[in-house]
């Protein structure tokens, strides 16, 4: 038997529905202890939460972020470094994604960064939460491509598909195909088929061939990524 302790989670939802269905999956049988789960308050209510509760991570769930919502994570990040923080999203845009490249890098607490649409089982949203309280930066592939697609400097990056950068960013972390193959719940030729793409298209880049391919590939990421990613799993959903 684990004597591990429960990760402790305060959850913040303005939509009812997930509200519910978050103390309907956070059961006494999950690593993860619900602590509370609140309707979308304030910045006051938040931070009252935080400091009263005293959460390992905590979830925020919104259809968009404003700047002032931001504002106020930044603020709760800095009062509790050490916390897990783990976004979900309904809507984003580029004003919503470029402040929140500066709220990765405060703190040493980990964060997770994801489309509601992208979540569809209670795993994956488990091992976000628990990977976010390990000091984790996750990225759901769709955002992970704007943010770093954006830097010109970084063409090659455009010419990959969302699936692309999902694998490539797990082969920057280590991962075998057969470890990406379960992590993306995919056969081990899909990611093969999608690897062997990704090279056809990255051979074109300087030094690409000087060195094993899946070494330079990941290289060519984690410069990219630059700053923004130094402790990132991308999507470690179901791994």
């Amino acid at each position: 038997m684990s004597t591990t302790s429960p990760v402790r989670l305060c959850a913040v939802e303005e939509q009812e529905i997930y509200r519910e269905m978050y103390k309907s999956a956070l059961t006494s049988d999950s690593p993860i202890q619900l602590l509370e789960v609140l309707s979308n308050g304030d910045g006051k209510a938040i931070r009252e939460a935080v400091i009263s509760l005293e959460p390992d991570v905590l979830l925020l769930g919104t259809r968009k972020l404003g700047e002032e919502m931001i504002e106020e994570l930044r603020q709760i990040r800095s009062l509790c470094p050490s916390m897990g923080l783990v976004i979900l999203l309904l809507l984003y845009s580029d004003q919503t994604l470029k402040p929140l490249r500066l709220l990765a890098l405060k703190g040493q607490g980990g964060l997770a960064l994801f489309l509601k649409q992208s979540l569809s089982q209670v795993r994956q949203l488990c091992n976000i939460i628990l990977a976010a309280s390990q000091g984790q930066i996750i990225l759901d592939p769709t955002l992970a491509a704007s943010l770093l697609i954006e830097k010109p400097e970084h063409s090659f990056l455009k010419q990959l598909t969302a699936r692309e950068l999902e694998i490539l960013s797990l082969i920057a972390r280590g991962y075998t195909n057969a470890a990406i193959a379960d992590a993306l719940y995919i056969d081990i030729k899909t990611v093969e088929h999608h690897i062997n793409s990704m090279y056809a298209k990255l051979r074109a880049e300087a030094n690409f061939n000087h060195r094993h391919p899946r070494v330079s590939a990941a290289r060519l990421y984690l410069e990219a990524a630059g700053e923004l990613l130094p402790r990132c799993s991308n999507y470690l959903a179901g791994h």
